[in-house]
């Protein structure tokens, strides 16, 4: 008896840690599904609709969100199609990714981050995509040709958007979309170059579409 008691004690500890195995495989595996649903964003609309952009965890990124970028490109949605796109500070792209999925002609991403780069390289390749091109190095390397509109959304402390209003003359745009956590309506009339077109705020984020002002 006292065997047979052993045997049924050691089984029910067998049992016991089994399940504490399963249950912590289980909350690893959980949390790992999290992360990754996490590092992903959804493009919106048009040719490429509910394809999943990934991302690099990497501290300051932040794809701009779903409702900022529908605005956008409904701002957009008419004079879109078959323009030349800058997103000067990628990041995760998306903003390019969207622009390439509602008809734009060619988009050039411009990503400083090696880890950031490389992954807008693999969507891009993952979509397929034929009119894109990626320049991984700082901001300043995409500051040449032409583009009709020019997407900005450069890292919040940095303030950068005065002088970049001024930098991005050279390129001629059409229309400059930014995105900031401050107002930026006397930036951009200091600037002198541009006037706000369309504006709005989604939380603490100011973001509007701006266009040169006509001589």
């Amino acid at each position: 008896m006292a065997f047979l008691s052993l045997i049924t004690g050691n089984l029910h500890i067998i049992r016991f840690y089994a399940v504490e195995i399963k249950q912590k495989t289980y909350r690893m595996n959980a949390k790992k599904t999290t992360k990754t649903a996490k590092q992903q964003v959804q493009i919106i609309a048009g040719n490429y609709r509910h394809r999943k952009i990934h991302f690099a965890e990497i501290d300051g990124l932040r794809p701009t969100g779903a409702r900022i970028r529908e605005t956008l490109f409904n701002w957009l949605q008419p004079v879109i199609e078959g323009k030349t796109v800058l997103d000067l500070f990628a990041g995760s792209g998306i903003l390019g990714f969207e622009a390439l999925s509602r008809g734009a002609k060619q988009v050039t991403f411009v990503e400083k981050n090696p880890r950031a780069a490389r992954q807008i390289q693999a969507n891009i390749t993952a979509l397929g995509v034929l009119q894109a091109r990626l320049i991984q190095g700082d901001y300043h390397q995409g500051l040449n040709g032409q583009y009709d509109i020019v997407l900005l959304d450069p890292p919040y402390a940095l303030r950068l958007l005065p002088t970049l209003l001024q930098q991005i003359k050279s390129l001629s745009p059409e229309l400059v979309f930014i995105e900031d956590n401050q107002p930026f309506a006397a930036q951009v009339k200091a600037s002198g170059e541009y006037q706000i077109l369309k504006s709005k705020k989604a939380g603490h984020i100011y973001y509007g579409l701006l266009t040169t002002n006509k001589v």
